[in-house]
């Protein structure tokens, strides 16, 4: 019994051996800069000062690289995701710059009131930064898009006319408000929101999002039958479907011209304009169980896209995973799936080739 016990142990301290390699791996394998970086400065349209770090990778300069937008919420450069993604870029080749969001980190400006215009404009700023750098090739300047940055990769190669390439990983492919609906849909349900209380919420979201791109257009709404009936909705809502109180406002915000500008400009926000004007190679990257972002809808509008403008555009769907693109079996890249890493390190081998 007591060599029994010995060798349990012993056996034990063997797969906590293994466990603690593997962590270390990981860790000095996809969060550690084994390649050269430099601390970088630079600054948007509106003079704010955005500080970031520039990953090179090995080889000969001048080299292709590659601007890293940010997901949704208040993103800096330090956040493992970003590290694990830009080595991984870096090992196939090309350079990354990747920097702190304004109004967060180390950059300047105001976060909370930021608009797709700020974080567009500050994105160019980084494109134009490095296509002054005599180590940058300036024609060979890609985007890689996380999540919410992919709405804007379009806008910005259309802008500034010089990007070569872009990979977008579980971004979205149409409108902020068809995308959106498809979020709160799943976040309702999360909630507890019975199926057939659904629609009602739904709608009633969509009005209150029309309402404010109709009211910044039209000032005359911000008082008035169209308002009053929304609010009147909204309380009914909150009243009679159960758990709707924690997912519905209680009414619409209170009218303020510069607000609502704001509103209208992000809740509009629609890239297929940009993206029908482009004539690049793209790669979209998505998890098949994301409840972020509609994936089915998404290839199903790339393809049909794909085609009738006979654009460069590939689509590569992960089984198996969500909006994170982690899971068990990536303990070998950090978390993201291998998956992803390969499509990664094919896409940027061939953008890293001159």
């Amino acid at each position: 019994m007591k060599k029994l016990l010995m060798r349990a142990l012993k056996a034990f301290g063997v797969l906590i051996l293994i466990v603690v390699a593997l962590v270390g791996y990981n860790y000095l394998r996809h969060l550690v800069y084994w390649l050269p970086t430099e601390e970088v400065v630079f600054h948007s349209q509106d003079g704010t000062e955005l500080k970031g770090t520039l990953l090179m990778p090995d080889g000969e300069t001048p080299y292709s690289a590659v601007v890293m937008l940010h997901g949704s919420g208040p993103e800096g450069r330090k956040g493992p995701g970003y590290r694990i993604l830009s080595n991984a870029i870096a090992r196939s080749g090309v350079a990354v710059l990747f920097y702190d969001k304004r109004g967060v980190g180390e950059s300047g400006g105001d976060f909370e009131s930021a608009l797709y215009s700020d974080f567009i404009a500050d994105a160019i700023a980084a494109v134009d930064y490095l296509a002054q750098r005599d180590d940058i090739d300036p024609s060979r300047i890609g985007l890689h898009a996380n999540s919410e940055g992919g709405w804007f990769a379009p806008e910005i190669a259309v802008r500034t006319g010089r990007i070569a390439y872009i990979f977008n990983r579980v971004s979205p492919a149409f409108s902020w408000i068809d995308t959106n609906l498809w979020e709160t849909r799943n976040d309702l349900i999360a909630a507890g929101i019975a199926e057939s209380d659904l629609e009602p919420l739904l709608a009633i979201t969509l009005r209150r999002w029309q309402y404010y791109i109709d009211a910044a257009n039209d000032p005359s709404l911000a008082e008035g039958p169209a308002r009053d009936a929304i609010n009147v909705e909204l309380a009914r809502v909150r009243a009679e479907i159960p758990g709707a109180e924690s997912e519905v406002p209680r009414a619409l915000a209170p009218y303020d011209a510069k607000a609502y500008d704001g509103y209208a400009a992000d809740l509009g926000y629609d890239p297929v304009p940009f993206l029908e004007q482009l004539d690049i190679p793209m790669m979209y990257s998505y998890g098949e169980t994301d409840i972020n972002i509609p994936t089915a809808d998404c290839v199903a509008f790339l393809e049909q896209f794909r085609e009738a403008y006979d654009k460069d555009i590939d689509i590569v769907v992960i089984e198996g995973v969500g909006h994170p693109m982690a899971a068990p079996r990536g303990y070998m890249y950090g978390g993201y799936v291998p998956e992803l890493m390969d499509a990664m390190q094919e896409f940027y081998s061939a953008q890293a080739v001159r």
